[in-house]
């Protein structure tokens, strides 16, 4: 199943800052935290293993890369949830993208990932970008509820395969909330 698409025009977006529980410690990504912060992304993603190196490559070297745009958040020193903003390209001056949003299995539900979030979308608007669009899988309900709190849209464009999807998301979101 294709990915979808959401958008957030930062300009007009009212974004709280960011809260975490107590016990928690939101902080952005360095030279030495590179390896925690590949912890972090395999911890939620476990079917998606990631290294220092890989991220190096993909990411910490490329021109785009700043670093005061990665945040983790850390539990006694180990990482439990993660975001990044990203642009990509360059020169890119207009739209940031929220990218690899995660957290640890046994962290959810306390807030981490909304934290996490709105630090990336205060830091994108703090960088004068306009606009804010992510890249999701249909089935992570919990996470499309939260981008739709925070006021991201769904972005169809011309794709039927965009609108069933779509679709079926709004389906399983309003089942969600009967039970």
């Amino acid at each position: 199943m294709a990915d979808i698409r959401m958008d957030l025009p930062l300009a007009t977006a009212e974004l709280p800052l960011p809260q975490v529980a107590e016990g928690y410690e939101l902080v952005t990504v360095n030279a030495e935290r590179v390896e925690l912060w590949a912890q972090a992304l395999t911890l939620a993603f476990p079917d998606h293993p990631f290294t220092a190196a890989k991220l190096e490559e993909e990411f910490v070297n490329q021109p785009q890369f700043d670093a005061k745009g990665v945040f983790l958040i850390l539990q006694q020193g180990k990482p439990v949830a993660t975001a990044f903003g990203w642009l990509d390209t360059p020169e890119e001056r207009v739209t940031g993208r929220l990218h690899w949003v995660g957290c640890e299995e046994g962290h959810r539900g306390k807030g981490l990932g909304r934290a996490v979030v709105l630090a990336v979308l205060n830091y994108l608007k703090a960088r004068g970008l306009r606009r804010a669009t992510l890249d999701t899988q249909p089935f992570r309900l919990p996470a499309i509820q939260l981008y739709l709190d925070l006021g991201f849209v769904p972005y169809i464009g011309t794709s039927y395969e965009q609108l069933e999807a779509w679709s079926g998301v709004f389906r399983a979101l309003a089942a969600t909330r009967k039970r």
